[in-house]
């Protein structure tokens, strides 16, 4: 583990592979299907928030929270963590949590196209 950084832009490398068991090859991957199957997650989240429609915000929220939990992607997952203690509190205060995200989702993206360079070795 120390030829990789402990973090990168977005992650919290050394937390993500201590939860993961030191397992390189399967976080690189973990991280690649993030990028292919969930970048897109904030934008759909602001777009359901738009039309106040709360449950599915809470689902795509919470699946957002699931993910950047096991990726260790802090940043977004504290963002995630605040919306889903807020909407389960039946509180939709959560616009100042919405206008971070993009800006953490462009940061942890930018933080996986660094680990896609990293060895796995």
């Amino acid at each position: 583990m120390s030829d990789w950084p402990d973090q990168l832009p977005g992650l919290n490398i050394k937390l993500a592979l201590s939860q993961l068991g030191g397992k390189k090859t399967l976080y690189l991957r973990l991280l690649g299907m993030f990028k292919d199957g969930h970048s897109g997650d904030v934008d759909r989240l602001l777009e359901v928030a738009a039309t106040q429609d709360w449950t599915a915000v809470h689902e795509v929220n919470h699946a957002l929270k699931g993910v950047t939990g096991n990726l260790a992607a802090s940043e977004l997952y504290e963002l995630c963590v605040a919306v889903d203690k807020k909407m389960k509190a039946d509180n939709h205060d959560i616009q100042a949590e919405l206008d971070a995200m993009p800006a953490a989702m462009a940061t942890l993206l930018e933080g996986i196209e660094v680990a896609s360079q990293l060895s796995p070795d």
